[in-house]
């Protein structure tokens, strides 16, 4: 807990002044769980009062179970009474052995039934009376049930004469008459269990209900005051905050009542004189940080007409250069020694080369300050005439180009060109030389980074890229082969990838070694906005 308060305080005011001394101000927790602390403890109260209730309950319910089963268990006592009565009756008459089948039965029903009254037995006066019901059904079975069966198998008058001396009735009444008094003591028991039961859910009834709405009571009333008295308080310290954050920075917070509240009000007083220094300290930041940004966009556009007029005015000496190369190597072939021919020629490959790298460097540049002017592009189209312009390369690489589903689109044609004869002459190039080329041209129509778009797919099956080469491929000079293996500047997949970022789209690969490569192109169904165009350098 937070140390407690000063006994007085003092802040300025708005106008200056110094604040009137307040009294010791209470913390938030002690606040807000006093007032709780009544209706707690007669929560509490009112649980206790329900669990003992309930334990209380269930021991009753479990009486009442038990009783219930005595009063099954003496029935059932009487009915395999009546059951081995009517059986030996019914042999004793008519002679025929079936009649004993239920008498056995009812015997040994009658056995199970009182070993598990015995068990379920409360009191020793019930024990007593189970025991004389046995011994007056064992008497009967022994003076006159067994007997009378015995003399019947003789002769009918024998076992008549025995029925009518009475000892079996006399018997079986006595051990009925005592029953009943155990179903006697037994519904007591049971109707004693159940009214118990009644009372005791009552009572709980009683304690919860009234312990729950007083609970209920207290509970809405501190609730009030206490949100009565954190409502009032943060209103006038949102005030106070809401006036600092429109700039009244000589604006201090009233008096809180709670301690955590005094001492957030505190800290947007010391907040609003921070905040007034900072504020002055950005706007001097986002002035300097704008300037840099208008310098950094100049440079960057000195940059690129740098590297456009660069490259553009060194294809001149190159072509001199390389006229005169050609020029020596024709007319002084075989003139000089074997060395020089090899000079001349390794001038010429690397004249060559020179003027590829500058060619697409001017490409790079071009693409990246292309404007974004669309028009209804047929992408079938302009992959057929792409593949006519590659006729000679699909020809010598014995390939087999084909395209499918390839939809009209507003894109810019002379980027779309770009991308689609880049990807297809690179898998062109980069074809496993153990088996036929085959380049595979398509698109759908999905969701693509939360938008719909046309996926342009370029499948080879050509040599394939590792992995973690998917990316680098991208860059500007990234090559993965030497210049023997296949030729290039290593700058063609990046002008790829920005002329897609120009129409809004993204380029991506999947790849395995040996496996070919899948390139994807996802274009926005609807065109990006062109935004100002730049004027291109000269």
């Amino acid at each position: 807990m937070s140390a407690p308060a000063p006994t007085t305080a003092e802040s300025p005011a708005a106008d200056g002044a110094s604040r009137p001394a307040v009294r010791r101000k209470v913390t938030l927790r002690a606040f807000l769980l006093r007032p709780f602390l009544l209706p707690f403890a007669l929560l509490v109260g009112v649980g206790t009062a329900v669990t003992v209730g309930v334990n209380r309950n269930d021991e009753q319910l479990r009486l009442v179970s038990d009783a219930q089963t005595r009063m099954l268990l003496l029935n059932d006592l009487n009915t395999q009474i009546s059951v081995m009565e009517n059986g030996e009756r019914g042999y004793v008459i008519t002679g025929d052995p079936a009649f004993l089948a239920p008498y056995r039965e009812g015997e040994a029903a009658f056995r199970a039934a009182a070993l598990a009254l015995h068990d379920l037995s409360v009191t020793d006066l019930q024990r007593t009376n189970l025991g004389r019901v046995q011994r007056a059904v064992q008497r009967w079975q022994e003076t006159a049930a067994r007997p009378e069966i015995a003399a019947r198998s003789d002769s009918l008058a024998q076992a008549a004469q025995l029925v009518r001396q009475g000892k079996g009735r006399d018997l079986l009444n006595e051990a009925r008459d005592i029953m009943a008094v155990m179903r006697t003591n037994e519904s007591g028991r049971l109707s004693a269990a159940t009214a118990a039961s009644q009372a005791t859910l009552t009572t709980v009834r009683t304690l919860t209900v009234g312990g729950l709405m007083l609970s209920l009571t207290l509970l809405l009333l501190t609730a009030y005051r206490v949100t009565r008295t954190i409502t009032r308080s943060l209103n006038d310290l949102n005030a106070g905050a809401g006036a600092i954050a429109a700039g009244q920075y000589q604006r201090r917070t009233p008096v809180m009542p709670v301690q955590e509240l005094a001492q957030l009000g505190g800290q947007f007083d010391r907040m609003a004189a921070a905040v007034q220094d900072r504020e002055q300290a950005l706007r001097e930041s986002a002035e300097a940080l704008r300037a840099s940004n208008t310098h950094l966009e100049r440079s960057n556009r000195e940059l690129e007409q740098f590297a456009y007029v660069a490259s553009h005015d060194l294809q001149e000496p190159l072509r001199t250069i390389g006229s005169y190369t050609e020029l020596l190597a024709r007319r002084y072939q075989g003139q000089l020694d074997e060395r020089a021919d090899q000079y001349i020629a390794f001038t010429t490959s690397a004249t060559q080369r020179m003027k590829t790298l500058i060619q697409d460097l001017l490409a790079y540049s071009r693409v990246r300050n292309a404007p974004r002017a669309t028009q209804p592009v047929d992408t079938a189209a302009l992959v057929r005439e792409i593949t006519a312009d590659l006729e000679r390369q699909i020809l010598d690489a014995q390939a087999q180009v084909t395209a499918r589903d390839l939809p009209v689109i507003p894109s810019n044609p002379d980027l779309m060109r770009h991308i689609l004869q880049n990807l297809i002459g690179n898998a062109l190039k980069f074809r496993d030389p153990t088996r036929p080329a085959r380049v595979q041209i398509s698109a759908d129509r999905a969701r693509h980074a939360g938008q719909d778009s046309w996926v342009f797919h370029v499948q080879d099956n050509g040599i394939g890229i590792a992995p973690e080469y998917h990316e680098r491929i991208f860059g500007v000079f990234q090559r993965l082969h030497g210049m023997d293996e296949y030729p290039g500047s290593g700058i063609g997949l990046a002008v790829t990838r920005s002329a897609a970022e120009q129409l809004g789209g993204q380029l991506w690969l999947d790849s395995e070694p040996g496996r070919g490569s899948t390139f994807h192109l996802a274009l926005p169904v609807t065109a990006p906005p062109d935004p100002t165009p730049q004027e291109n350098p000269a």
